[in-house]
């Protein structure tokens, strides 16, 4: 599964724990050095997380952030005290447990990031959550565990070292830092625990399925592509990223999307016949749900019939074969190539991997007929128990419902591209076979989007239901319902200057992550790049050979 807040601060305490436990403090000087600048490259980040929700040191009333500052001060002139770092004996302790533990600190500000393009701009909804109180309650929570934790291995290293100037730096460091985690701790009242399962937002780069990845990984890659899809909804619902969804890329995604629902169905169902029936019963429901949802992609795919996208004429209808003449005289072009947008090619694989878990790792879209389904007890394993499979694919319709909500806007946007050669609609003085899409038709696009927005939050709500008897976790649904208000509301996207408190659109900032990885800067990137031409495995239908002078000059009926 991909990682969130709760599973990076579990990580950091499990390794602090373990570092009081399972070893002793090293009576070497230089080892000594080695742990405090460890110890105090952890208390940095937990000061840089606390400065991320607003929170800084002052000198009226304390807070948590005061005592933190106090620590790393005194852990700085416990450092100076001791040796020198020698590269070989920091090598010895590049994957201790207290190395782990201040990765683990370090990775909480990258995960926050990704939420967030290189302009501070929100790229997903969820960056939303850190403006409201009980979502920075929970990371002052957080941090306080670990500043105990740290206050502990601070203890144990005042009682290794020699120097008993160095012990006094260090019994102030451990001071400080029990100081700040008992006054952290008294937000735990007026946090949002849900806030544990934030989530890390992948790069959009997609990740195409194949064959010889191993089973077990199917869920872990379901999720990422799911937060792909939800990034790439929420950009295009604010017309951001570049560039943006087309005509052909609405209409192939709504396919892949009936088809991602369809197969989640027939997973619940498999699930179901050979669970008990208090179980079996609110499977099934749910997967007539998800089958009631796959309907409504295919109809709302099935309106763009005979419309085509002029900036990405990929999906079109078959078009005649250009005359000698024409041909000759050098007027006839090529259909233009546009590879599609990385959405649609993560919603391909998307759809493959439900697929895969179902079926096997060979099955691709393209497989003829049904095959045989896998054991229920092999599926399950993969998908990581029954709570990990509902879990799984309440995500496929959550994710499905931001995409369909985006999508009247992603029509609005490319409505002066869109054409038609449908004969129903004709305007009498058009001279050519294909002209524009009059604004009814327009209408008629998008009139079937409610019709998914509601299906998809059904299905979700009915996989939902099932947690009472499944076990699945409902920490993301919670997580999730923040975020979708806030998308149903035209919550504005608020620049990074404007994310804190909601009582006034001119709030406190909170400040910028220090230092993020390469893979976060790219996951934080709004520049959206589509596949170049040529690359194999373009999911969805293939456009047939055409002239497009064609559908740009169109031809008389």
């Amino acid at each position: 599964m991909p990682t969130t807040l709760g599973e990076l601060h579990a990580a950091a305490n499990r390794n602090l724990r373990e570092v009081l436990s399972n070893t002793l403090m090293p009576e070497d000087a230089q080892e000594q050095a080695v742990v405090v600048r460890q110890l105090a490259d952890l208390v940095r980040h937990l000061q840089a997380t606390l400065e991320s929700v607003g929170e800084r040191p002052r000198r009226a009333n304390p807070g948590p952030a005061t005592h933190l500052a106090t620590a790393q001060s005194a852990l700085r002139r416990t450092a100076g005290r001791l040796p020198a770092l020698d590269d070989a004996v920091a090598a010895l302790h590049h994957d201790t447990p207290m190395a782990r533990a201040v990765q683990a600190a370090a990775a909480v500000q990258d995960l926050i990031a990704s939420h967030r393009g290189q302009d501070g701009i929100p790229v997903t909804p969820y960056a939303l959550a850190f403006t409201e109180r009980p979502a920075r309650a929970y990371l002052v929570h957080c941090s306080a565990d670990l500043a105990w934790g740290a206050s502990r291995v601070a203890q144990a290293l005042s009682e290794a070292v020699a120097n008993e100037s160095t012990a006094v730096q260090l019994y102030v460091a451990r001071g400080s830092l029990a100081q700040a985690s008992v006054l952290g701790r008294s937000t735990s009242d007026k946090m949002n625990a849900a806030i544990a399962a934030f989530p890390l937002v992948p790069p959009l780069d997609p990740r195409s399925a194949l064959s010889t990845d191993a089973p077990g990984s199917i869920a872990a890659h379901l999720a990422d592509d799911c937060e792909r899809l939800s990034r790439a909804a929420f950009e295009a619902l604010h017309g951001r990223g570049e560039p943006g969804l087309s005509g052909s890329d609405v209409q192939q995604l709504a396919r892949w999307r009936a088809m991602s629902n369809l197969l989640s169905g027939r997973a619940l169902l498999h699930a179901a016949a050979y669970a008990d029936p208090h179980t079996a019963e609110p499977l099934r429901a749910a997967a007539g749900h998800l089958r009631a949802a796959a309907q409504t992609w295919q109809q709302s795919a099935a309106r763009w019939h005979r419309v085509v996208d002029l900036s990405d004429p990929r999906v079109h209808p078959n078009l005649p074969l250009p005359g000698y003449h024409l041909a000759r005289s050098g007027q006839f072009n090529g259909m233009p190539k546009t590879p599609p947008h990385p959405a649609l090619i993560t919603a391909h694989a998307h759809a493959t991997r439900i697929g895969q878990l179902l079926y096997g790792m060979t099955w691709t879209p393209e497989t003829p007929g049904r095959p045989a389904e896998r054991g229920a007890h092999e599926v399950l394993a993969d998908a990581g128990g029954l709570a990990g499979l509902t879990h799984t694919l309440y995500r496929v319709a959550a994710t499905g419902w931001q995409l369909a909500t985006a999508m009247p806007s992603v029509i609005r946007r490319i409505e002066s591209t869109l054409v038609t050669d449908s004969i129903d609609h004709r305007p009498p003085e058009a001279v050519h076979r294909f002209y524009p899409l009059p604004g009814h038709q327009v209408e008629r696009l998008t009139e079937r989007i409610e019709d998914v927005v509601e299906a998809e939050q059904t299905a979700a709500a009915s996989i939902l239901r099932t947690a009472p008897q499944t076990g699945m976790d409902t920490a993301r649904a919670r997580l999730d319902a923040a975020a979708h208000k806030q998308i149903r509301s035209g919550q504005p996207w608020l620049p990074i200057g404007n994310a804190a408190e909601p009582q006034s659109s001119s709030t406190r900032p909170p400040a910028s992550p220090a230092r993020p990885s390469t893979a976060a800067a790219r996951s934080r990137s709004t520049t959206v790049t589509r596949r170049p031409t040529g690359t194999p495995a373009t999911p969805g239908a293939v456009p047939p050979a055409g002239s497009g002078a064609e559908l740009r000059r169109g031809r008389s009926k």
